[in-house]
């Protein structure tokens, strides 16, 4: 017909040929004839019917398809004449329908992979392992919310597809990689070993390592990775899962831009992991948690200046759980503003109760710092117990200044503003320490105790020289970790101005704290807690530390010295 033509693209004289051969003529070999095409093939052959078969065409180097129907026709006298039917140009409804089903099976944002195609492409890759092996790699972005909080959508969208298009250059053609969801991530890969598998984590890890560039933004994102081999860690999809995320937790643990192989001893380290955050998710509710006070003491007159506090953890069958072990799995499970602020709290609490010149000390996690409510709950807890801002000071680790975070930049500049003193912790522990006191003004930092630890001769130049530059930098200095009169004795020639340890006082119950600096109003015998008489005070009442043997105070042993 006419308008069988003009849809072929042909003049009409042109149209006596094989249907077959018009719609087949752009694949050059048998394997390359769609499905399609051979089946109209087959029942040309066979002089059988074919229905809305959907035919792929070029035409004009533009890629069409029909949707044809045709029925065998014969003469009287039984002889084939050809075939009568009717077609339809059904492009834009195939397109539509290819679309809907790339979209059922990939992730919009990325293009990548989405769970349901992952999981359908690990089960066939699992069923069909022989003498390779399967690497199941899961990945999560490091601190990504903050990325959401502090710039917005847009720009972690533009950082999820940045992070799509890195991984697909750093895998092979056969590899397949998912977008789970949120920044969870996954690969499946084909491998030879162990080492093989390494070897691919190891480049997308640096792959992700660069910058990345949104609009005048230059943000950087970390990785944790968790792998599991089949069969060796499982040789099912959910097994597989499991163990591979068990890696993963792992990997989140030991810090940022970690990736982590599973084995069977982790199994039961991470699942007393969890174990532990499912139960401090009922503690700050249950009243499990308590705060501490570790005295902060004048070198050169060996009198408590100020009172760090220390949040503890009394767990109902396990005992006092280390801070060591619960503090990790609070900031990775984001309950650390929750307990920060219970700490705070009780600070002020504790501050309200002590002499006008006495500080209490706070800990502030990175995710408190990009908390756009912190400064008004610290308002507010200062105004409930009527504290002034210079009693309570905040102290951050070198971790959160090395993030280069403007959001937490601007809340310490905030909180100084407001009055409050801040604290560089754990200093020299970082890989660029001297770049962290450029990057802000810190009234005060802490030397690390693993650099007192050592102190045990008068020849310790780190020391030296990092007590001769914050005095240069007109910034105070604190020893932690002080166990010896030696430790205290060389610290104070080096003029290091205050220390913090055992060797004057273990953490103490707010109790024993108001006790010791003789500030505990009276409430009775029955809450009154008795000290040595070698607990001294001068007339300012001030306490002086003297040292004497371990004694029972309230709960809990502790050393006054």
């Amino acid at each position: 017909s006419s308008r069988f033509a003009e849809v072929a693209q042909r003049p009409a004289s042109a149209m006596e040929i094989n249907l077959f051969e018009l719609v087949s003529d752009t694949a050059p070999t048998e394997a390359d004839l769609p499905e399609a095409i051979r089946t109209m093939r087959d029942q040309m052959a066979a002089r059988a019917a074919f229905r809305e078969l959907v035919i792929p065409v070029r035409l004009g180097g533009d890629q069409r398809w029909w949707a044809l129907t045709g029925k065998p026709r014969f003469g009287s006298d039984g002889r084939f004449i050809g075939y009568r039917g009717v077609g339809a140009d059904v492009t834009v409804v195939h397109r539509s329908r290819e679309r809907l089903s790339y979209l059922a099976r990939h992730d919009t944002l990325t293009g990548l992979a989405n769970r349901a195609e992952f999981n359908d492409a690990l089960a066939t890759a699992l069923a069909l392992c022989g003498q390779q092996r399967v690497a199941l790699i899961c990945l999560d972005l490091d601190e990504f919310k903050a990325i959401n909080d502090t710039y917005g959508h847009d720009v972690g969208d533009t950082v999820l597809r940045t992070v799509g298009q890195r991984m697909r250059g750093a895998l092979r053609p056969q590899d397949i990689a998912a977008r789970l969801g949120g920044d969870e991530f996954a690969i499946i890969l084909d491998v030879a070993d162990r080492q093989q598998a390494i070897l691919v984590v190891q480049r997308i890890v640096n792959s992700l390592d660069a910058p990345f560039i949104c609009g005048d933004l230059t943000i950087r994102v970390g990785v944790s990775v968790g792998v599991a081999l089949a069969p060796d860690d499982g040789n099912d999809p959910d097994q597989l899962y499991r163990n591979a995320d068990v890696a993963l937790y792992r990997a989140k643990s030991s810090g940022r831009g970690a990736y982590w192989m599973f084995d069977v001893t982790m199994d039961c380290q991470v699942h007393d992991q969890r174990l532990l955050q499912r139960d401090l998710r009922d503690a700050l509710p249950n009243g499990e948690l308590f705060v501490v006070y570790q005295p902060i003491i004048d070198l050169s007159t060996r009198r408590i200046i100020s009172l760090e506090a220390l949040a503890r953890w009394r767990h109902p069958r396990r005992g006092i759980v280390p801070p060591a072990e619960f503090i990790p799995i609070a900031e990775q499970s984001g309950q650390i503003a929750a307990i920060g602020g219970f700490v705070l709290a009780e600070a002020a609490s504790l501050a309200a109760r002590l002499p006008p010149h006495l500080r209490v000390a706070v800990n502030l996690s990175a995710s408190q710092l990009r908390d756009d409510g912190l400064m008004l709950y610290v308002r507010d807890v200062l105004d409930r117990f009527s504290v002034r801002s210079q009693r309570i000071e905040f102290e951050i680790t070198e971790s959160v200044m090395l993030d280069n975070d403007s959001r937490a930049l601007e809340t310490l500049q905030a909180l100084r503003t407001q009055g409050h003193r801040l604290t560089i912790d754990d200093f020299g522990t970082g890989y660029s320490s001297l770049s962290v006191l450029r990057s802000f003004a810190f009234d005060q930092l802490k030397i690390d105790r693993s650099f007192i630890t050592d102190l045990d001769s008068d020849n310790s130049p780190i020391v030296r020289a990092v007590i001769d530059l914050a005095r240069a930098l007109g910034i105070s200095v604190v020893a932690e970790g002080v166990e010896t009169e030696q430790h205290a004795s060389i610290l104070q020639r080096y003029r290091c101005a205050s220390a913090q340890g055992y060797y004057f006082s273990l953490p103490l119950t707010p109790a024993e704290a108001l006790q010791v600096i003789g500030a505990v109003p009276d409430h009775g015998a029955a809450n009154r807690v008795t000290l040595p008489a070698t607990v001294l005070c001068d007339a300012g009442r001030q306490p002086m530390m003297t040292r004497v043997e371990v004694v029972q105070l309230s709960e809990t042993p502790f050393r006054i010295m």
